[in-house]
């Protein structure tokens, strides 16, 4: 073997050696259960190495848990702490966008702000990404500007628009998402019974939108372990078509 293909081939598996060693991209989850259901975190990095993209995923979840009584969390901040994230993801429920203004600006703001702080404190290059909620199937009568569906997302989507250019981060439109999949597609299967939830097919259409928006891809190969989702491949293509068009 001679000197110049000696040469080229210890280059060759020294750029090897060194994409292996690579860094991963971290990606922390803080939600409540419809971050939870379904271990929708796991989907979502499952999707990224089906894909070829080297990430650690984890997260710090809690059922009926919105912003304000995240913030109030020890083990909000002992996971913010854990690693130098490169994303966060932040999830409320779907009724802190419902919220009269007061509790809006009295509660659900400045949890934010404590814990998008001690983000920033733990890693300033951190990219915040907000997890927009879908609305309830039948909306929230509670409220009677959330009395249907269309009206409950209408409020949910604007809260969360304006957070995202607030606080400079990724906006990840899962519930306009879903609402184009189930009206538009008449894919009827993402919520569970209770109206509320995510089906498993709910969760995969949100593990594909985090995917779609994070990398700025479509999901092109589906993990070996979703492949029996009924529907799937219709999802990963409405999703990365959705993502693109409503930000």
């Amino acid at each position: 073997m001679n000197r110049i293909v000696k040469f080229l081939l210890i280059l060759f598996l020294s750029g090897q050696a060194l994409s292996f060693a690579e860094e991963p991209i971290r990606i922390l989850f803080i939600g409540n259960s419809y971050t939870y259901r379904n271990h929708m975190p796991r989907m979502f990095m499952k999707i990224a190495k089906a894909n070829g993209k080297h990430v650690e995923v984890n997260w710090c979840v809690k059922g009926k848990t919105s912003f304000y009584r995240h913030s109030l969390r020890k083990k909000v901040y002992q996971a913010i702490q854990w690693k130098k994230w490169d994303y966060v993801v932040l999830q409320g429920s779907s009724r802190d966008m419902l919220k009269d203004s007061v509790t809006y600006y009295d509660k659900t703001l400045p949890g934010l702000n404590k814990i998008v702080s001690s983000i920033k404190q733990r890693n300033p290059n951190t990219k915040l990404v907000f997890f927009m909620t879908w609305a309830y199937k039948k909306g929230y009568p509670k409220y009677g500007y959330s009395n249907s569906h269309y009206n409950m997302i209408r409020r949910i989507s604007a809260k969360y628009k304006v957070l995202a250019t607030d606080f400079d981060a990724l906006l990840v439109p899962v519930g306009l998402v879903f609402e184009k999949i189930y009206f538009k597609h008449h894919i009827k299967t993402l919520y569970k019974p209770d109206n509320s939830h995510p089906s498993k097919l709910g969760s995969y259409a949100a593990a594909c939108s985090f995917y779609s928006v994070i990398f700025k891809e479509r999901v092109s190969h589906t993990p070996q372990a979703y492949l029996k989702i009924k529907k799937h491949n219709e999802v990963e293509s409405l999703v990365w078509k959705y993502t693109q068009s409503l930000k």
